[in-house]
């Protein structure tokens, strides 16, 4: 019965989300126990699931943070693209692949 109870009252669910830190990118967004390390080992393991692009800053709630910087439990960490990044690369019309402008 105790058991029961706590699945019933969400215990187990708070259990679960001590540590948790909120990633987001782009339209995609988690919730994840990794308090505790660093963004760069977070990009790593999230790199391909949720297609990060390198070129990616990483923000702390709010705040542009460095790849070594240890995440703490409740923070949100973005990863996001700078306006103008997306699409094709900047040396695209050099490259002959979009004729020059006039």
């Amino acid at each position: 019965m105790g058991e029961e109870l706590r699945e019933a009252s969400g215990t187990r669910a708070a259990a679960r989300t001590e540590g948790a830190v909120r990633i987001v990118y782009g339209i995609h967004a988690l919730e994840a126990a990794v308090a505790g390390r660093t963004v760069a080992e977070i990009r790593q393991a999230l790199a391909q699931p949720l297609n990060i692009s390198p070129r990616a800053v990483a923000v702390v709630d709010g705040e542009v943070v460095a790849e070594g910087h240890l995440l703490q439990a409740g923070q949100q960490l973005e990863f996001v693209r700078l306006a103008g990044e997306k699409g094709a690369p900047r040396d695209t019309a050099r490259s002959g692949f979009f004729p020059p402008l006039p």
